[in-house]
């Protein structure tokens, strides 16, 4: 219970990272988001084999899972598309690709794992708060805290219940 929260903020904390780069540096912010959608494949991959009790070798599971978040990988690329085609502000990379990662995130959730339903919702909730507040450091702080809260009593419900 304690390490699937802790994998959750950490998935979390590096998309805040990724939001927060992207402001600061498009041009480097774009291999972090290649390498989050990556990682986020990665962990997606290894918690429906500890949830679904899968074997390493089970294809179908894991292609389902790769096409998936090459379809998020791809969305996020158009994006940088079409920033570097002057069509789409730099400004608004971080807020666009955090939108696409977020729904990814909770698609996956609905279809394999519950739990990234709530991060899928944390994101999607960051990104509004990055486009409302300016210092948003403390949204995403307070975000990462509730989810934690909020993965943690689902968690403890859940192992109850079983």
């Amino acid at each position: 219970m304690i390490g699937e929260i802790a994998v959750s903020l950490i998935l979390l904390l590096l998309a805040f990272f990724a939001i927060a780069s992207s402001d600061v540096s498009p041009a480097s912010a774009h291999r972090y988001w290649a390498m989050l959608v990556a990682c986020y494949a990665v962990v997606a991959v290894i918690a429906d084999r500890f949830q679904m009790h899968h074997r390493i070798i089970d294809s179908k599971s894991a292609i389902w899972i790769v096409l998936h978040w090459l379809g998020v990988f791809g969305a996020i690329e158009l994006i940088f598309y079409f920033a570097h085609s002057g069509r789409f502000n730099n400004a608004d990379i971080g807020l666009a690709n955090a939108v696409i990662l977020a729904l990814g995130t909770y698609l996956f959730g609905i279809a394999k794992n519950w739990r990234f339903i709530v991060i899928g919702c944390a994101l999607a909730a960051a990104s509004v708060g990055v486009a409302m507040v300016e210092q948003y450091l403390w949204v995403l702080v307070g975000i990462a805290v509730l989810v934690a809260l909020v993965l943690g009593a689902l968690s403890y419900l859940n192992h109850r219940r079983t």
